[in-house]
């Protein structure tokens, strides 16, 4: 009812048509092109809610922009602080190049994880089969959150290669310089692949993407193609439909119906 009396105009264009907000349960994200249209909504907002009994909370209203801007957005006369990142639902967002970031957070979360069980993986009388069920439930949940928004580089999977690699030689008791192969310590823990897990749960998340019929962002925004703008120079960010496009073509969505 706020959003349909607030009447909001701004935001960006997607084939046609303007995406100036998303919802979930009572946060809201507001979209606009420039600062000044995103103070404007955000008053407009701001009054809306008042005038439906609710507050909206200044201190946690932050902004991100991911363009040069030296103007400031204040809502009531009230500075908004502009923030880097937002930490959202357990995962890190921002505008530019997401993935990296949040997969060293996961990582060391993951080591977290790992050090609070120390108890079980470091003890050499404990059975490999028991480590592993622990890693599986436990470990791999934690390092893989939020996975299947990531868009995987190779960078990012040598990152995450290297942090299950050593713990898997934590949980053998064995060390770098003893020179054994990952293949052979793959072969005694038999924990479950990193790389395999997030392959797998994006083609799930792409599956339940691709079935949307409500005519959702989700879906429109993912094969959404910018017509407007200038390209970047050099090498252009890895997109999350990039991992997908590859291992399944441009029929992905197709494909992933039947998931």
């Amino acid at each position: 009812m706020i959003f349909r009396k607030a009447e909001l105009k701004h935001g960006l264009n997607i084939d046609g048509e303007t995406l100036t907000n998303l919802r979930f349960a009572d946060d809201v994200a507001l979209v606009t092109e420039d600062t000044k249209s995103m103070e404007e909504q955000l008053n407009n907002l701001n009054k809306i809610s008042l005038e439906s009994g609710l507050k909206m909370h200044k201190g946690k209203t932050k902004y991100m922009v991911n363009f040069e801007s030296h103007e400031n957005i204040q809502i009531d006369k009230e500075k908004i602080e502009e923030v880097p990142n937002y930490k959202y639902l357990g995962q890190t967002t921002y505008l530019k190049e997401t993935t990296k970031e949040e997969v060293t957070c996961r990582i060391r979360a993951g080591w977290n994880c790992f050090g609070k069980n120390r108890e079980i993986f470091l003890d050499d009388k404990m059975p490999i089969s028991l480590k592993r069920q622990v890693y599986d439930q436990c470990i791999l949940p934690t390092m893989t959150y939020g996975c299947q928004t990531w868009s995987m580089t190779k960078a990012v999977g040598q990152k995450l290669r290297v942090a299950q690699r050593a713990m898997e030689r934590k949980m053998l008791g064995l060390k770098l310089t003893d020179k054994i192969s990952c293949k052979e310590i793959r072969n005694k823990t038999q924990v479950s692949d990193l790389a395999q897990y997030i392959a797998k749960q994006k083609w799930k998340w792409a599956g339940h993407v691709a079935r949307l019929q409500d005519n959702r962002w989700t879906l429109r925004v993912t094969e959404w193609q910018p017509r407007n703008g200038k390209r970047s120079r050099g090498r252009q960010a890895r997109r999350w439909r990039d991992d997908i496009v590859r291992t399944m073509g441009n029929t992905w969505t197709r494909e992933a119906k039947d998931n």
